[in-house]
């Protein structure tokens, strides 16, 4: 092969390749990825491009939201603006599905979607929840089992964590002036303690929005207790319980008598003193502050209770019989007056 073919054979090569390049390529391009984000398929005849504005009630900033499949986040005063085929349903939005903190122990819930101005106009509503502490004042918060509280909506909740909780403060509603934002109070129905409740039933109300500690005041009382001798009226005893169902005794030594309970949670108890004697409980309705005195029988009572009947009866046989007196003095030593005098009959004085 001379020179000359030699360069016409490479020339011929090279226009194949380039050949091959050129055609080649829109096929390449129509078949391998470019990166570029796909083209949106255009808006049907009946829902044109729109320009929808968004809004929250309240403002809530940084709310993301999906308007018929385009995301969109609001600013520092809850507004966004978006173009997407025209909505024909508040099913094309969907909101946030966690709650977005806010400053305040603040944290905003998305509730639902209102559309307006022939679907131009996009309100998203949120609850506001509020943190909440509770402060239990008049006894241990360990003695505390739960508390229930009730909305002004009429939800109730029960809780055993008495740490702090998140409550709905206020919820959005539609009114003759548009969307409005109406607050929530509550109120504690119920602290239990050893089962029983030891407020009263609404009692303490608030408003989440404007109280972030709440102080609950338990009906929580003092008594003291009394233990005397039935006859003589002396104090008696060594120590004095209250007695309660589902609850532990307590128990309180006496000192000269007397013993005194504080903090003692509302209800029924049983007061028991610890005394020689007949033993004695004594039902207490605790609903205040109260001093209880507990009569005690003791030994002593009893053994005058039981002797008096008995010196009557052996009086009533001595006395019209002074024979059996001075047998009696004769047989004891003991003088004939603590047999009784004699009874005056017409044939002693003879």
């Amino acid at each position: 092969m001379t020179p000359g073919d030699l360069v016409r054979s490479r020339t011929t090569r090279l226009g194949l390749v380039l050949a091959a390049v050129v055609l080649g390529a829109p096929a390449a391009w129509a078949v391998a990825p470019t990166g570029a984000p796909a083209v949106t398929a255009p808006c049907p005849a009946d829902r044109p491009l729109t320009e929808v504005q968004v809004g929250t009630v309240p403002v809530v900033p940084g709310a993301r939201l999906e308007i018929a499949g385009t995301a969109v986040v609001t600013d520092a005063a809850g507004r966004a603006t978006v173009s997407v085929c025209k909505l024909t349903s508040a099913r094309d939005i969907t909101g946030p599905r966690s709650p977005i903190s806010l400053p305040g122990q603040r944290r905003a819930v998305f509730d639902r979607v209102f559309l307006s101005g022939r679907s131009r106009v996009v309100q998203a509503s949120f609850g506001m929840e509020n943190e909440v502490s509770f402060s239990f004042q008049g006894l241990p918060t360990r003695e505390i089992e739960s508390f229930t509280l009730r909305s002004s909506t009429g939800q109730v909740i029960t809780r055993t964590d008495l740490g702090p909780v998140y409550l709905p403060g206020s919820r959005v509603l539609r009114g003759p002036d548009g969307l409005e934002q109406r607050d929530i109070y509550y109120s504690v129905d119920a602290v239990t303690v050893a089962g029983s409740s030891v407020v009263n039933r609404s009692q303490v109300r608030f408003y989440p929005s404007e109280r972030t500690v709440v102080r609950v005041p338990l009906l929580a009382f003092d008594v003291k207790v009394q233990v005397v001798d039935r006859l003589f009226g002396n104090p008696v005893g060594s120590a004095v319980s209250l007695t309660r169902s589902g609850s532990p005794d307590v128990h309180r030594t006496l000192e000269h008598g007397v013993a005194t309970f504080t903090e003692v949670p509302r209800g029924d108890y049983s007061v028991v003193a610890e005394a020689p004697g007949l033993r004695i409980d004594r039902r207490l309705v605790l609903s205040s502050n109260q001093a209880v005195v507990m009569p005690v029988l003791t030994w002593l009572d009893l053994v005058v209770l039981l002797g008096l009947p008995l010196v009557v009866a052996v009086g009533l046989v001595l006395a019209p019989r002074p024979a059996l007196r001075r047998r009696l003095s004769g047989l004891t030593g003991l003088p004939q007056a603590l047999w009784l005098p004699p009874l005056s009959t017409p044939g002693d004085r003879r």
